[in-house]
């Protein structure tokens, strides 16, 4: 019986087949090719670094490292591999290119969330900040509050109820929904929900049971109704958008008119407003640095004349000030995350003078100073799942400290 050949002697016979004369070329042109590119692949991002090469721009929400100083001393010798190393990080060549490939490839992969960020990628183009980062659990409604827990915010309601109740002050609290709750059936079929109550549900029903004399606002029933009509939270963004901010106004409303009920509050019609729509990317999408990807119809109500902003441009979580047309009409102090943003245009102009603070804390002294008639206090959801706020309830505040006050 014949040896068998090895594979190298079957490749280099002529009897190996009909093209293995062939072979061998085309073996020295592969390794030929990958070594070239293993080369580029070297050299062509220090080359982009040196001539600053990146056809995407930077999505980055912080400060860039910058350029190290040429070293004088041995001290600055000792740190400059350090420094150098932290600036090469930021600004190697086509270092975004590369962060958006990866994106890009986990758009068309299939995958369920982001794991650099946690958003969770959901159905025809939806994106979805977690309930809370660094877990799913609580998007699975399985990580529910303890009775601790439930304690120490009802406390915390409590104590902000009792406060504005001894100085003549009415509070409010609203809750408004993640995107996840009313719009569930677009999260990945890998995030459905087992548990049976999410936290706002045991915190309301903890308030019912309790008898307690806080009782949030739930905007659920009212949105999954809204949401029949009109989309009204965005799809690439962590907000509702206005006409989910205009379908809560009058739910709102009707709480300041039943706390105050010499105000006669009514809402503003739709028509006030002109629909306008545009093509963007929303928050989510700039974080997975997939804004190009990820587009939706972007729709507004517009009102004219604007209302002013209520964000100081130099410090977003400064307290802001703005002045309604009735001098008559009740004043407000509002405590409130973001999705106020998209609700000041509705509620401000019913009040003669509004305090907005974005801020999850109650400073007493600060709300005292302004002498408000109403308290309100707005929350996401998704607050819930955060550390429990701690108020500054001692020490006064001036008056003006920290307080902007925009063009009326």
């Amino acid at each position: 019986m014949a040896p068998e050949l090895t594979i190298a002697e079957n490749i280099e016979s002529p009897g190996g087949g009909a093209d293995g004369s062939s072979r061998p070329h085309w073996l020295a042109r592969t390794r030929i090719v990958a070594a070239i590119v293993f080369l580029l692949a070297l050299f062509i991002p220090l080359i982009g670094t040196f001539f600053h090469w990146d056809p995407v721009p930077s999505t980055e929400n912080r400060q860039m490292a910058r350029a190290p100083e040429t070293p004088h001393k041995f001290k600055d010798y000792t740190h400059f591999s350090e420094v150098f190393l932290a600036y090469f990080r930021d600004h190697f060549g086509f270092r975004n290119t590369m962060i958006r490939g990866l994106s890009v490839a986990k758009f068309h992969g299939g995958m369920a969330f982001d794991q650099g960020t946690n958003i969770i990628l959901g159905k025809d183009g939806w994106l979805f900040y977690p309930k809370k980062p660094g877990s799913f659990l609580a998007d699975r409604n399985l990580d529910p509050f303890t009775d601790a827990d439930l304690d120490v915010w009802q406390r915390l309601l409590e104590r902000r109820l009792a406060f504005c109740a001894d100085h003549g002050i009415k509070m409010i609290v609203v809750i408004p929904p993640d995107k996840q709750s009313i719009y569930p059936e677009m999260l990945p079929e890998d995030f459905t929900r087992i548990g049976k109550q999410t936290r706002l549900d045991q915190l309301l029903d903890r308030l019912r049971r309790t008898h307690s004399p806080v009782q949030p606002i739930d905007l659920r029933a009212t949105l999954l109704d809204a949401k029949k009509y009109h989309r009204i939270y965005f799809k690439t963004d962590t907000h509702w958008d206005d006409y989910g901010a205009y379908a809560a106004y009058p739910v709102i409303l009707d709480a300041v008119n039943k706390a105050l009920p010499w105000a006669h509050l009514a809402p503003q019609p739709i028509s006030d407003f002109t629909p306008t729509s545009s093509v963007r990317s929303g928050d989510l999408a700039f974080f997975i640095n997939l804004h190009y990807e990820y587009h939706e119809d972007w729709p507004q109500l517009i009102h004219t004349p604007p209302f002013p902003q209520i964000r100081d441009p130099n410090n977003p979580f400064a307290p802001v000030i703005t002045t309604g047309s009735n001098p008559h009409a009740p004043s407000m102090y509002m405590i409130h995350d973001s999705y106020t943003l998209y609700l000041a245009q509705f509620l401000g102009p019913h009040f003669s003078r509004v305090c907005w603070e974005w801020t999850y804390r109650m400073n007493d002294a600060r709300v005292l100073n302004f002498k408000p008639d109403q308290l309100m206090d707005e929350f996401l959801e998704r607050t819930l799942y955060s550390p429990i706020p701690v108020d500054n309830s001692t020490g006064p505040v001036d008056a003006q400290e920290n307080l902007a006050e925009p063009a009326h």
